[in-house]
């Protein structure tokens, strides 16, 4: 079988799997009681396209929509709602932050032993090992210890010491990690997951797919770094979107059924003993990128292309281009790597996508 058709079956593959987790989704859901949120904007234009704004997973999130075939406007709106609380629900399901989320228990249980999950964090465990596998640990969902150990040194200023580094990095390492049969077995002491490479993708494909079930088919998630799209709006070719290649420049898209996620260090990076280094982790060395880099990558799914692009600031270039030609749907609208400039001036640039009106 060639190479292009072997990752054609693996994203076959991943589709069916997504499919399984917004069924869970949903029930889930049910059980639980739907979460609420108290949206921070709720917006009706002329035109039917109704704009919804809520604070979830440490953002903000932007639902856009036109109704679906015979909705009304409050539907519409209602529908917009559910998606938030669909990003809350699953926030409660995989932060690394929330003491109470189903991830926090996993990763304050023993190692070596069979840890029950529930069948949601079963399979978006299950969908990082495979990115995990995909970019062959360049995203990697088990770096927690040593995340917890840069964000200490980000806020001291003051490099992790070797003995440090090399304790983090034992307890990291996806290959290290087992899910299957509605557990996971963390096989070293210490080992943190964390899902923020690819959670907030995770979360809009899963607002998107409800929006599907209410009948809504044009549609824009945005959660600042990660989009994705519906079908185009009414009479359009397309939603409008701009990326920022670097250097003041930026490519203008037309989006439609697919995401875009950008990842860097433009917004987030922090300079220790005249080194600067990226929010991105190195998995190799435990430590920040040094090389200033901000990818943004489109793909068929938020979830795949938010992993992607927090692979492309890790990954040789030739390498990760590479890897991006394989995989159907899957383009790269701009790779630049950072100007020099201030830590102020790289804070206050908006390196994510941003939607035109």
């Amino acid at each position: 079988m060639s190479a292009f058709f072997r990752q054609a079956a693996v994203l076959a593959c991943w589709a069916c799997l997504l499919f399984v987790i917004e069924a869970s989704c949903v029930r889930g859901m049910e059980a639980e009681g739907a979460p609420t949120i108290k949206p921070l904007s709720c917006v009706h234009a002329a035109d039917g396209r109704v704009t919804v704004r809520g604070a979830a997973m440490g953002t903000v999130f932007t639902v856009r929509t036109y109704p679906g075939q015979g909705m009304g406007a409050a539907e519409t709106e209602r529908a917009c709602m559910e998606a938030l609380a669909c990003a809350v629900h699953w926030e409660k399901v995989m932060s690394a932050m929330d003491a109470e989320s189903r991830l926090s228990r996993l990763n304050a249980a023993e190692s070596g032993v069979f840890v029950p999950v529930s069948p949601e964090l079963e399979k978006v465990l299950s969908l990082a090992l495979e990115y995990a596998r995909l970019t062959n640990g360049a995203f990697d969902p088990t770096l927690g210890p040593c995340i917890r150990l840069w964000k200490k040194s980000r806020r001291s200023g003051v490099l992790p010491s070797r003995e440090e580094l090399e304790h983090a990095c034992r307890a990291s390492g996806w290959k290290k990690l087992t899910v299957g049969k509605g557990g996971v077995v963390k096989t070293v002491p210490g080992m943190r997951v964390d899902l923020g490479g690819m959670g907030k993708g995770f979360a809009v494909d899963r607002m998107a797919e409800l929006l599907r079930g209410k009948g809504i088919v044009s549609f824009f998630i945005d959660s600042t770094s990660d989009v994705l799209a519906g079908a185009p709006p009414p009479g359009e070719q397309g939603w409008r979107l701009r990326v920022d290649e670097g250097h003041g420049k930026g490519a203008a898209l037309l989006l439609s059924h697919a995401a875009v996620s950008t990842s860097g260090n433009a917004r987030q990076m922090v300079k220790i003993s005249g080194v600067e280094y990226s929010h991105v982790l190195d998995p190799t060395m435990g430590l920040g990128v040094t090389e200033g880099r901000q990818v943004s990558v489109q793909a068929p799914s938020a979830a795949l292309a938010d992993a992607l692009a927090t692979a492309g600031c890790v990954m040789r270039e030739e390498d990760f281009r590479t890897l991006a030609a394989r995989l159907p749907g899957v383009s790269i609208p701009a790779f630049f790597r950072d100007s020099p400039c201030s830590a102020k001036e790289k804070r206050d640039q908006n390196g994510g996508p941003e939607p035109i009106p």
